[in-house]
């Protein structure tokens, strides 16, 4: 794995704290902003696909009310079909 170093400020207080954090778990200070910048990525990773998926699902949503309210309605190739029926049994009779 090729890495890179980066370069940035914290509190002292927040220092502080990764190191001694750092001594009860037995990783280092890098490991833990490592694992700190893993989860930032995740978190925001999971949003991106959430929002992704929800504009998935909008664009399925309209194809399909397209596709179910295109063309003739149904209504009406049923009456259609009943009436016409009806029509032609009195026409027989």
């Amino acid at each position: 794995m090729q890495a890179s170093k980066t370069t940035f400020y914290l509190s002292n207080e927040l220092r502080a704290r990764l190191k001694s954090l750092a001594a009860h778990s037995g990783k280092s200070v890098k490991d833990l902003l490592t694992e700190g910048a893993e989860l930032v990525l995740a978190r925001h990773q999971t949003r991106l696909d959430r929002e992704e998926l929800r504009r998935r699902a909008a664009r399925a949503w309209e194809r399909l009310r397209d596709g179910l309210y295109s063309g003739v309605p149904m209504a009406n190739e049923a009456d259609q079909l009943v009436y016409s029926a009806r029509r032609s049994r009195r026409t027989k009779k």
